[in-house]
């Protein structure tokens, strides 16, 4: 059975939302308008083994390019109003919407935002799609990998001093509805009653984070292929009318808590930069395996150029959905429970990532809001090897 990607297919929200802002705004002095673009090439050192980042292909394609645009108004004295929306290669160019919200700035230290928002798993969440922000042409995904990271709700941003170090504290409540591509089936997925706190403390050059979410989570795995003839849905089926209820529920991924943590520290003194991030996601009581992955990024500038080098690692660790099954024990159909108890055992292993990148890169600042990238992936990984060289013009505006 294949890992169950969670690659993301969202829903659009038509140009009108911008469209709409730009009207009702278009006689405000205060209107503001940003945008940014990526424009991304790369290829692999031999198609015949694994993909990564994107990248399948010994020949150099140009096909992970995005362009967003980011309009802000102000509403009243104390609230403001937020829409970025987002064009992808790998979507077409369709248009989505990556932020729409409602800030009300309680006070100078208390800002209260609704809408959809980013939610804040990562380090560089709130600019994860700025690749200009930040020093790789994508942060490494062995980290940055959930397919879930915008949120419908309502959130609370504090920002004070704690003695001599800055702080902030970020506090949301909200839900999640979309698609998902799995194996390249389309699947249903959600979260409710999700949920989750994050926290910076830092002085002048270096910043600490961590995080912690929780959230009742839902995928439609049912159709998900475990081999030509058989279903993730259909072995549940089958597991169900053996006895095995329990067994077909850890199969599933209904309304399991699952919870997602994160540390991080990031280091910038002018000349020598370095990051590093380690989280953790549990799924409950899903077959998908628990995520345990990190990276230790280090740097340093000379003049306009800056040279990094990072270390990432996935190390999963498999879930147990054959727990409770009897060894040894004869049944119709499939013969003894031996078969169901291999199946099962085989479907989580399928989900377990371990995986070694070494990367370097280069960067490039050509002149302000530009920026030229180069880097260098090493990937060892338990289904092969793969080099992966890449290139990208980032820039803000």
């Amino acid at each position: 059975m294949k890992k169950i990607s969670l690659n993301r297919k969202k829903n659009h929200l038509a140009w009108a939302i911008a469209l709409l802002m730009s009207a009702h705004f278009a006689n405000a002095s205060d209107v503001t308008i940003s945008g940014f673009l990526s424009v991304g090439g790369g290829m692999v050192d031999d198609e015949d083994s694994i993909p990564y980042g994107g990248y399948d292909e010994e020949d150099l394609t140009f096909d992970r390019n995005l362009l967003g645009l980011q309009v802000s108004g102000q509403v009243s004295e104390k609230v403001t109003a937020t829409a970025q929306l987002i064009a992808r290669s790998g979507d077409d160019y369709q248009v989505n919407s990556e932020w729409a919200y409602l800030t009300w700035q309680a006070s100078d230290a208390i800002k209260v935002r609704a809408g959809r928002l980013r939610t804040p798993f990562y380090m560089y969440s709130d600019f994860l799609d700025v690749g200009y922000s930040y020093a790789w042409i994508t942060p490494p995904q062995e980290v940055y990998y959930l397919p879930f990271n915008n949120v419908d709700g309502v959130d609370v941003y504090f920002t004070g001093t704690l003695g001599i170090f800055d702080t902030s504290l970020q506090a949301y409540f909200g839900s999640f509805t979309d698609d998902l591509v799995l194996n390249g089936a389309r699947a249903d997925a959600q979260t409710r009653n999700q949920m989750g706190v994050s926290g910076t403390v830092g002085k002048d050059w270096w910043t600490l984070r961590a995080a912690y979410h929780q959230a009742d989570l839902t995928v439609d795995v049912t159709g998900t292929p475990i081999s030509p003839t058989t279903t993730l849905g259909g072995f549940a089926n089958t597991l169900s009318a053996l006895g095995f209820g329990a067994n077909a529920d850890r199969l599933l991924v209904e309304e399991d808590d699952a919870s997602f943590a994160e540390v991080g520290i990031n280091i910038d003194t002018g000349r020598f930069v370095a990051a590093a991030e380690h989280v953790e996601f549990d799924p409950g009581d899903a077959v998908l395996s628990k995520n345990i992955r990190e990276y230790v990024m280090v740097g340093v500038r000379a003049g306009d150029w800056l040279f990094h080098v990072t270390a990432a690692k996935a190390k999963d660790e498999a879930t147990h959905p054959e727990s409770g099954i009897p060894a040894n024990q004869p049944l119709p159909v499939v013969g003894s429970t031996n078969v169901l108890i291999g199946t099962l055992k085989a479907i989580a292993e399928s989900q377990v990532n371990e995986r070694d990148v070494l990367s370097f890169g280069t960067r490039w600042d050509v002149t302000t809001g530009t920026a030229i990238k180069f880097q260098f992936d090493d990937v060892d990984d338990l289904d092969g090897d793969q080099k992966v060289y890449s290139v990208a013009l980032q820039t803000v505006f």
